[in-house]
C-alpha cells in the first residue's frame, strides 16, 4: 500500500467560531478568572492541531486557584511519567486567540486565565 494519509489524517482544526469549540469548552467545566490581564510569552503552537502553550512573564501573580490548577496538573503528569516541562505553561485553543490575532512561537503576548476540569489555560490572547 501507499503513504496515503489515512482516514483524518491531514485535517486542520476547525475554524475558531465552529460548535465543535463551544463543545470542548462546555464539557471541560471552563471557569474564567477574574479578568486580570497578563504578559507572557508563546511556547508553542500546533497551527494544525489549533492548540499551544504559553508561558507566563510572572506565574507569581497569577490568581491562587490558576497557581494551584498548574500544580495538580504537573503531579498528574509526572505521576503518568510525562515531562511536562516548565509545570506553569498555560494551554489555550483556537478560539482562546483574540479576533485576528495570529498565534507564533516567542511571541510576546497579553492573556487572561481560566480553570477547568483539566487544569489551567489562558484566554483572550492577543499581541503584547
Amino acid at each position: 500500500k501507499g503513504k496515503g494519509k489515512g482516514k483524518d489524517k491531514g485535517k486542520s482544526a476547525p475554524p475558531a467560531n465552529d460548535p465543535f469549540w463551544e463543545q470542548k469548552v462546555s464539557e471541560e467545566n471552563r471557569i474564567e478568572g477574574d479578568g486580570s490581564m497578563y504578559t507572557g510569552t508563546i511556547s508553542s503552537y500546533n497551527i494544525k492541531g489549533g492548540w499551544g502553550f504559553l508561558l507566563p512573564d510572572d506565574p507569581i501573580s497569577l490568581t491562587e486557584d490558576v497557581q494551584a490548577a498548574l500544580t495538580e496538573a504537573a503531579v498528574q503528569a509526572e505521576a503518568k511519567g510525562k515531562n511536562i516541562g516548565d509545570p506553569n505553561m498555560l494551554y489555550f485553543r483556537k478560539p482562546d486567540l483574540a479576533e485576528g490575532y495570529k498565534a507564533q512561537k516567542g511571541a510576546a503576548v497579553t492573556f487572561q486565565t481560566y480553570t477547568d476540569d483539566k487544569g489551567a489555560g489562558a484566554h483572550n490572547i492577543s499581541g503584547a
